[in-house]
């Protein structure tokens, strides 16, 4: 399967999602970052959106693809499929990303918009509400995506929705983050020997823990469901 994560907007979680959302669940497949430099510094391969014709290579040589597609060249990564059509023929999923302000829903209004125009249809296009406090109502912070969502007949799913949270440190992946460590047992065990600040530290690394679990478990219920 070919997948492109894209939106005008930066900062909506874009890489991250396709690495943690989809790339972790999708071991046979490479990403291809389509951006003016590596910024993130991960072993990707990076192609400018004005190289339509290195993209469409990429695709020809490999059908197991996600297309991580940064904000300042999806205009470019357009015009270059403008120019072979193909490329967009030959992606399966467009994952959009949302944030709940005001200009990245503008934006990813118009991302919906422009590439329903350039032939993507409606059930290709998946919507995934990121970074939302978790006191918010969905339905009302982002009211306006999913009306414009309706109009273009583009299937949306509150459900789909990432909680902003603090886990993500020193640019770790969450494949990075998870641990199966028993830290639990380890804090009883310092607890018992009256090593009071070690076992502290490894309540906080359980705390910890259990929170990565819990957004691990998240991201595969969004994943099987976009997948479905």
């Amino acid at each position: 399967m070919r997948i492109a994560v894209l939106n005008y907007s930066g900062n909506v979680g874009k890489t991250t999602l396709a690495r943690d959302l989809l790339k972790y669940r999708m071991r046979d497949h490479q990403i291809i970052t389509v951006e003016s430099v590596n910024s993130d510094g991960k072993e990707t391969l990076v192609i400018r959106g004005d190289k339509g014709d290195d993209i469409y290579t990429e695709m020809l040589l490999d059908e197991n693809i996600i297309l991580d597609i940064g904000s300042s060249n999806l205009e470019s990564f357009i015009h270059s499929t403008e120019k072979e059509s193909e490329i967009i023929d030959n992606i399966d999923l467009f994952v959009i990303p949302i944030t709940g302000e005001r200009k990245q829903q503008a934006d990813s209004i118009k991302t919906m918009q422009d590439i329903l125009i350039m032939g993507v249809q409606p059930e290709q296009i998946r919507i995934i509400f990121n970074q939302v406090n978790d006191n918010v109502d969905p339905k009302e912070l982002f009211e306006q995506v999913i009306l414009a969502a309706r109009k273009f007949k583009v299937s949306i799913n509150t459900e789909n929705l990432i909680f902003r949270h603090d886990l993500y440190t020193n640019g770790q992946s969450l494949e990075e983050m998870i641990s199966t460590t028993d830290y639990k047992a380890k804090m009883q065990e310092a607890k018992a020997a009256g090593q009071q600040e070690k076992a502290r530290e490894y309540a906080i690394k359980h705390v910890r823990q259990r929170k990565l679990a819990s957004l691990d478990q998240r991201l595969a219920d969004i994943f099987a469901r976009i997948m479905s």
